[in-house]
């Protein structure tokens, strides 16, 4: 198992849980016509999406750099 920094593994489920409310938040708006509101929630759901993105680019970055290079076995031609 690759270790990497539990700060970004702990921001990136924070984002999740963030953005899972504020998605619940949007929808509700939508049906109790209140499309202001829900315009302003999608647009900070984009941005949410955005940032979580890149802890998701750092943490791949992470297990790059740490991991081995993955091998393929597969079996040689006319086998």
């Amino acid at each position: 198992m690759v270790e990497v920094a539990p700060h970004l593994q702990d921001h990136a489920v924070g984002l999740e849980m963030e953005i899972v409310e504020l998605a619940r938040q949007a929808d509700q708006a939508a049906q109790e016509g209140w499309p202001d509101r829900e315009t302003e929630l999608r647009k900070e759901l984009e941005g949410l999406y955005g940032e979580l993105a890149t802890v998701a680019e750092e943490l791949t970055d992470q297990v790059s750099a740490v991991a081995p290079a993955a091998e393929v076995a597969a079996p040689a031609a006319g086998d």
